[in-house]
């Protein structure tokens, strides 16, 4: 039986710079950083770690800030004693410098986490609008908390959420009473996008309600899922696919439409214009037009389907677009704000500052991905 490493931050950074040094680490060295992070409430267990381990190595010559560490750090790895304090500045580096949206990256990534207490996950990729890759979560016990765009998600047994491509995104657990969860992110195949109709709860999240058999259904289709995902047997990615496929395809089976709760039409038409012209200084009026309502009755409407009032939602999708890009382009401020409905810059910041917490210029500083 091999010896079973002790999980310390200098044993893991030993780990880690070995990696993008070049040697490809052993089962058991890849067991040890997945216990370490783990313990920081990552929500990668020890299976699906080895496959996000595989890919970064495959996509190493493209990591150019985390081979810059190699140089940087030979000297001390040289040494016999590498002390703590170092370990853990090299780990921090070594973070910071990872490509988070590797995730994103990959054709399909499925991960569990069973704990208790609080969960910080940042899937940071999901700023990013070039990949068109998909969220799923599944909740099978405990609860969740999650932040997309302008608006705070809670998530329970009873309802699985989707998230979707360019939507910048962050979960937490709920406190003591623990989240035991699976995650799923995929690229979409065009014959899949049927499947994704999900109601939508917000800019960029879709969430789905589940009764008692649609959970069942669900919890033992992604068990099936994620130990194919982590297996290494013949035909696993033709096995992946299927899966997957299954997976969406009894979500589709839950559909609103299916138990005669369509949305209403009109109001579909309504968020159709807001979202094609959310930039331009469009009134109430407008949208009650392009929904054949009058003004009254499209607000009562449009609150109770949505949870915001038509213009709460034309803003919160300026300010999604906003943060888009202020992550992901070198845009001036000003520029970004004027792409996005706002002509003035210091109104533009205010906004900002007053839903997010942080100016243009800060949000842009603190998530750089």
């Amino acid at each position: 039986m091999p010896q079973r490493l002790a999980v310390t931050s200098t044993a893991v950074a030993r780990v880690l710079f070995a990696l993008i040094n070049g040697v490809n680490p052993d089962a058991a060295e890849r067991d040890l950083a997945a216990a370490y992070f783990a313990q920081t409430g990552a929500p990668v267990d020890f299976r699906s770690f080895q496959r996000f381990t595989d890919a970064l190595i495959l996509s190493l010559p493209q990591q150019h800030q985390l081979l810059a560490l190699v140089p940087e750090w030979r000297v001390a790895f040289s040494r016999k004693v590498l002390p703590k304090k170092q370990a853990e500045a090299f780990i921090q580096q070594y973070l910071a410098a990872l490509d988070h949206s590797l995730f994103v990256k990959l054709p399909l990534f499925v991960g569990r986490y069973v704990g208790d207490g609080g969960h910080p996950i940042n899937f940071g990729g999901f700023g990013n609008t070039q990949v068109d890759s998909w969220l799923l979560v599944f909740t099978l016990a405990g609860q969740g908390l999650f932040r997309a765009g302008l608006r705070d998600y809670t998530l329970a047994p009873d309802q699985a959420v989707l998230v979707e491509p360019g939507t910048h995104t962050d979960f937490t657990g709920a406190g003591k009473s623990g989240w035991h969860f699976y995650w799923v992110i995929f690229q979409c195949a065009d014959s899949w996008r049927p499947y994704l109709q999900w109601p939508q709860a917000g800019p960029g999240v879709r969430q789905l309600a589940l009764g008692a058999s649609a959970r069942a259904e669900l919890g033992f289709t992604l068990n099936q899922l994620y130990n194919n995902f982590v297996d290494s047997a013949p035909f696993k990615t033709e096995l992946d696919h299927n899966l997957l496929e299954q997976l969406l395809l009894r979500c589709a089976n839950c559909l609103p439409r299916e138990q005669g709760k369509a949305i209403d039409p009109r109001i579909r038409a309504a968020r159709s214009y807001i979202e094609a012209h959310f930039t331009a200084d469009i009134e109430l009026a407008d949208v009650a037009a392009a929904s054949n309502l009058s003004p009254s009755r499209l607000s009562g409407l449009f609150k109770r389907e949505t949870g915001a009032s038509v213009m709460a939602y034309r803003n919160e999708l300026r300010l999604v677009k906003a943060a888009q890009l202020l992550l992901h382009s070198n845009l001036r401020i000003a520029e970004i704000g004027q792409r996005v409905g706002y002509t003035e810059q210091a109104f533009f910041s205010r906004i900002f500052r007053k839903h997010l917490g942080l100016s243009p210029r800060q949000y842009r500083a603190n998530f750089p991905l």
